[in-house]
């Protein structure tokens, strides 16, 4: 609204007008009015536009093993390992920053079994086309299958070539190198200005542990997760750990991976993200830490039980560098090979079970 002259400047020209007028009645000769300017004021202050910070999404599945049953089911249907991600590419390559967990290798180093009973997960190395056309940017694959091969063995090449297999990919992996400096040091992506950086461990198989002098996954020690934490911290904004821990077929957590997320916590860790235990698991808050602890099986061919068919992603957003939402999309696989939307009553039981463990954490 624009503003009127002062009160002092109005009365100044009254009386301006007021002695003119008597002037030009006392001599009949008209003495024109002065013209009264009022002053200019300051423009108001204008307030500085809130600064906007900006979102980014982040989406974390849980265990990816497109071998044994699984690779021979998309085998049997032509070999397009894109098949597997089709009913959730949209969602899973909307997201901006996609984080999945390779239980498994993806290599020709050796020979993959097919769809028998065995430990040994070895995937192809075109098991990799399948995650990109996901949309994954990172995948921690300290795991207690990294090193395996298959049908003969070929020592440390199929965690070598499954880590160059992903970079070409575009796709950083973390949590294994060739000693243990670079097995715990962090995967780091940029959006919109916020570094994000990543740590992965495994706690299962020590036999695939990286030590000072040998190629490896890094081992998860809760002695050690603060400085790996303190020095992420250097080139990123903000830091995840994405644990592969826990024990089997169970939805409450171990005494060990509590133990192990109170020390990312503590060590001043963002969030921790786990799995392996191949069923959904309980989440926490320690103090401004949000701990998932497993979100099961998300490519698998577990189908001799409900609760290994089943799992969750996990959507988060980070407001700048803080975390302002986090949300469970449950899912269930079909067919040993292709995850999809649970079905509503199935969705509402699957975020049961993640509550009801939840709830049984609290003090």
């Amino acid at each position: 609204m624009r503003r009127g002259p002062p009160a002092r400047c109005t009365l100044l020209l009254t009386l301006t007008l007021a002695l003119a007028a008597a002037c030009s009645s006392a001599s009949g000769t008209h003495i024109a009015p002065t013209t009264i300017v009022p002053p200019e004021l300051p423009p108001s202050p204008t307030a500085p536009a809130p600064t906007v910070e900006p979102a980014t999404t982040l989406l974390f599945t849980g265990d990816l093993i497109p071998a044994r049953c699984t690779l021979q089911t998309i085998r049997d249907l032509g070999g397009d390992f894109t098949r597997p991600f089709q009913p959730l590419h949209d969602l899973l390559s909307s997201a901006d920053i996609t984080v999945g967990t390779l239980d498994a290798t993806a290599s020709d180093a050796g020979t993959p079994f097919g769809c028998i009973e065995t430990f040994s997960l070895a995937a192809p190395a075109a098991a990799v086309d399948g995650f990109k056309y996901a949309g994954y940017d990172v995948i921690a694959n300290a795991a207690n299958h990294i090193k395996d091969c298959g049908v003969s063995p070929c020592g440390g090449r199929a965690m070598f070539e499954t880590n160059e297999n992903l970079r070409v990919a575009g796709i950083k992996p973390v949590g294994t190198g060739n000693d243990l400096y670079e097995a715990r040091a962090p995967a780091v992506i940029e959006h919109n200005g916020v570094y994000f950086a990543f740590l992965a461990y495994d706690d299962i198989a020590d036999y695939y542990h990286a030590t000072a002098d040998s190629a490896g996954a890094a081992p998860l020690d809760p002695e050690t997760v603060a400085e790996d934490v303190a020095n992420a911290r250097k080139v990123a904004n903000v830091v995840i750990v994405v644990p592969h821990w826990g024990i089997e077929y169970t939805a409450t957590p171990s005494a060990r991976q509590r133990e192990f997320a109170r020390a990312a916590a503590a060590a001043g860790a963002d969030m921790v993200v786990g799995n392996h235990p191949h069923w959904v698991q309980a989440h926490e808050r320690i103090g401004s830490t949000f701990v998932a602890y497993a979100l099961g099986n998300f490519v698998f061919d577990q189908s001799w039980s409900v609760e290994t068919q089943q799992g969750a992603l996990l959507a988060v957003t980070f407001t700048g560098t803080r975390l302002t939402s986090t949300r469970y999309i449950p899912i269930h696989i079909y067919d040993r090979y292709q995850p999809r939307l649970a079905e509503p009553t199935e969705a509402q039981q699957i975020v049961d079970r993640i509550e009801t463990a939840s709830v049984a954490l609290a003090p």
